[in-house]
């Protein structure tokens, strides 16, 4: 693991904790402790998170964790839906092949399993985002991997637990992955496509709800 990767870890897990919120100051020092290293490398990793957008640097306050708004997470949806169905749609090329239909449904029963405690709710994205990981090792896409990961999905996860009502959502979310599973299983990539961009429109519309009038 790298020392980016170390120190992205253990602010994931400072938030876990409740020790870290969004706009929260990251103190280089206690990270570096936590890591039994000196500040100058964990400095130079929170300014390499500072250029993938996790981290801010502030000249009065140092690093904070970046705050987002709804408005933000719905358009991280936006940025990322036509590169999960770049995935998707190759994945659906090679779903028969040896395996890949087990590891489909699999990733499939993880979804429904975390659904069903919807309370845990990092859970239950980590589980929609490692359905994606699978389909992108089945298309031999790891590029798409790389993006997904570089936008720094799992804070992303974090903060949409806050924004999305698992209780009322999750059942939809189940449905859509389902049809995505089927459209996998059949080797359709243009259903396959299609779904993941509806299901991307419907989360959208979850984060962006009408203005008041």
């Amino acid at each position: 693991m790298s020392l980016v990767e170390r120190v992205y870890q253990t602010l994931m897990a400072a938030m876990d904790r409740g020790e870290l919120a969004p706009g929260s100051r990251i103190i280089a020092a206690e990270v570096a402790q936590q890591l039994d290293l000196s500040r100058a490398p964990v400095r130079e990793a929170l300014a390499v998170l500072a250029g993938q957008g996790l981290v801010e640097l502030l000249p009065d306050r140092g690093a904070v964790l970046r705050p987002m708004e709804q408005h933000d997470l719905a358009e991280m949806y936006e940025v990322l839906a036509p590169i999960a169905a770049l995935g998707l749609k190759a994945a659906a090329g090679r779903a028969q092949d040896g395996d890949n239909p087990a590891l489909i449904r699999t990733a499939m029963a993880a979804i429904r399993e975390a659904a069903a405690n919807p309370g845990e709710g990092v859970a239950f994205f980590q589980a929609l985002n490692n359905f994606h990981y699978v389909a992108n090792a089945i298309a031999q896409k790891p590029y798409v991997d790389f993006v997904m990961r570089m936008m720094q999905i799992e804070y992303w996860n974090r903060l949409l637990v806050a924004a999305i009502d698992l209780d009322r959502h999750a059942p939809q979310y189940v449905t859509n992955y389902q049809r995505l599973t089927d459209a996998l299983l059949e080797s359709d990539s243009r259903s396959a496509e299609a779904v993941i961009l509806h299901h991307v429109d419907w989360c959208v519309r979850l984060l962006t709800p009408p203005a008041s009038e």
